[in-house]
């Protein structure tokens, strides 16, 4: 997952001596314990090599971000909707001047002029380019090259850094350090499982007679996630001030030949539409071997499903590519309300200064409206990639972040033999997703767990008779649980090749989760409403009114059988599937 400095300001926006030190006055900022799985070093670094630099500085009032987005999205604030503006983020969040001078002047006594440092787009910011031999120095660390086990690709890192003490208190992180924040393309989290269908395999239409809900168990189709959920047709008039956004990293692109072939068979008005493209970091469409699933499977699930659901309103695809000296603060994702994101990875592959640093940047896109949906992982309680550091179970980010949604996967119970008659009677007819794909969940190991989540966390620790304890997984009750909600990611009938094949996975589950919502801020902004932003005390407070509980099913991983689902909030499900109607009304009743 690519989530450099540059692009973590993107989501927002937007010389005197230092005093003698000696180097005994450093201290150690970051350290690694291991090397992520499936890398391994190599060789150290060419030291005249080049790289850019991105020094994030401490920001002003992060203590406040739980307090600040809670009055604009919980249901009960008077504040409710009155999202920032962008401008309103940039300042209240801002580093003070003793923050940045007191690091350009650290920069300056190591040679780098001020001159030559740029201040990102967010105000948090700072860049410059520096050799290796002088990050080594001014880091006090070594640098070297890792190797991935399976691709072969490389990466540079050191494995712990250190800066004088007095400066310590105004940086967040530095890049690139010690984050393996770039994965290889075989190693991708939430890449989704697929198969050929078979030629007996035939898709529910409710525009072809000759087709049931039954056969929604052979292939799902737009039209099946409609009926499941309650899902309308899209207004043939969309609002220009809504839109939904699609995250995707290179190489992973769509092909437009397929999405017309999936729009031909499932969504005809759409054929020859494509969503907006916009690039970060030097992103770019990979028209090469369109047959290949590893290269444009996951952007091809993503686009056809969300353009399915929500034609013709707006959907711009982000495409982050690897481009670290790309401008990327130019990028707004304020045009989007709601943005998609079926990547992560493990949060022992990562570092908890990385992982609090981002996800403050989805606090600050919360504050002004916008919904950020990630998938829970395909592994079940091993995360994204299946990989048991130390023998507990391996939550995954960003789905740990509590400023996102988190969105598991489910499938249809096939022992169900009437699912028109279970719809018909607002049944439950499906059950955690138990294909090659497990969904994720559990309990993070770095964030706490927000206000409006401690109940159901309490209740299901307490009622759950589990197997295993702390050694485990972080059973204190005092940490964020996820997945938030699920929904249906199994044998979704996607296009890669010009072939059709069986998808699973929590790639398939949170765009269409992401779709409903899209949905919902068009109902909202056309009734003179604001968009309805961050989603979790809303969709906590009001679950009776809308969700549909899962009581069967697990995520196994990690040689255990995982947890289960229950009654209630589980780590497995969330608090179950929604029903779009029940959904879109409780959201259009706040103000």
């Amino acid at each position: 997952m690519h989530f450099l400095l540059p692009t973590i300001a993107a989501l927002v926006a937007v010389s005197s001596s230092l005093p003698t030190t000696s180097t005994n006055s450093h201290v150690v900022h970051e350290k690694r314990n291991s090397v992520p799985a499936k890398w391994a070093k190599r060789s150290r670094m060419n030291p005249s090599t080049r790289l850019p630099f991105r020094v994030g500085l401490k920001q002003n009032n992060w203590h406040r971000g739980p307090e600040f987005l809670d009055s604009v999205s919980n249901p009960l604030s008077k504040n409710y909707g009155k999202h920032w503006s962008i401008e309103e983020v940039t300042q209240t969040f801002a580093p003070s001047e003793e923050s940045r001078d007191t690091v350009l002047q650290w920069l300056t006594h190591h040679g780098i002029p001020s001159s030559s440092v740029k201040v990102g787009g967010a105000l948090h910011t700072l860049e410059f380019d520096l050799s290796i031999e002088d990050a080594e120095e001014l880091l006090k660390t070594e640098y070297f090259v890792y190797e991935h086990d399976e691709s072969g690709r490389n990466h540079v890192a050191c494995e712990e850094y250190s800066v004088p003490e007095h400066v310590s208190k105004h940086i967040n992180i530095i890049t690139p350090t010690l984050h393996f924040d770039v994965k290889s393309k075989r190693d991708i989290s939430r890449a989704p499982y697929h198969e050929p269908f078979g030629d007996t395999h035939k898709p529910f239409s409710k525009d072809d007679n000759t087709t049931t809900l039954q056969d929604c168990f052979n292939m799902i189709t737009p039209s099946c996630l409609k009926a499941l959920y309650n899902i309308p047709e899209p207004s043939e008039e969309p609002c220009e001030e809504n839109s939904f956004g699609i995250v995707e990293y290179n190489s992973d692109t769509y092909i437009a030949e397929d999405l017309d072939r999936f729009f031909k068979n499932y969504t005809p008005k759409a054929v020859g539409a494509r969503p907006e493209f916009v690039s970060i970091l030097g992103g770019k469409l990979d028209t090469s071997n369109p047959s290949d699933f590893n290269t444009h499977g996951e952007s091809n699930l993503d686009i056809q499903y969300a353009m399915a659901m929500t034609y013709p309103q707006n959907i711009t695809l982000y495409e982050v590519g690897n481009d670290s000296t790309d401008d990327a603060g130019n990028v707004n994702f304020m045009k989007t309300k709601v943005v998609s994101v079926s990547w992560g990875q493990n949060e022992n592959e990562l570092t908890p200064a990385y992982m609090e640093t981002v996800c403050n940047e989805y606090m600050k896109l919360g504050l002004q409206g916008v919904s950020v949906i990630y998938s829970s992982g395909d592994d079940g309680v091993a995360g994204g990639s299946g990989e048991c550091m130390d023998d507990r179970f391996a939550p995954d980010f960003p789905a740990t972040c509590p400023y996102v949604t988190a969105v598991g996967a489910t499938q249809l119970d096939e022992s169900n033999n009437d699912l028109a008659g279970t719809l018909e009677s607002n049944g439950q007819p499906e059950v955690a997703i138990n294909s090659v794909v497990k969904s994720g969940g559990g309990f993070s190991e770095v964030f706490s767990v927000p206000d409006w989540q401690k109940d159901v966390v309490s209740n299901f620790l307490k009622n759950a008779d589990l197997p295993f304890g702390k050694e485990k997984f972080n059973n204190s009750g005092k940490v964020r649980a996820f997945p938030d909600i699920s929904a249906n990611g199994h044998n979704y009938a996607v296009y890669t090749g010009g072939e059709v094949g069986a998808v699973d996975g929590t790639s398939a589950s949170a765009p269409l989760f992401a779709s409903m919502i899209s949905l919902i801020n068009e109902e909202r902004i056309k009734a003179g409403k604001s968009s309805v932003g961050f989603l979790n005390p809303v969709l906590y407070k009001y679950a009776d009114k809308y969700a549909r509980d899962i009581t069967s099913g697990s995520n196994p991983g990690c040689d255990t059988d995982g947890f289960e689902a229950v009654e209630g909030w589980d780590p497995v499900s969330g608090l179950g599937t929604p029903d779009y109607t029940g959904l879109k009304d409780v959201f259009m009743s706040l103000d």
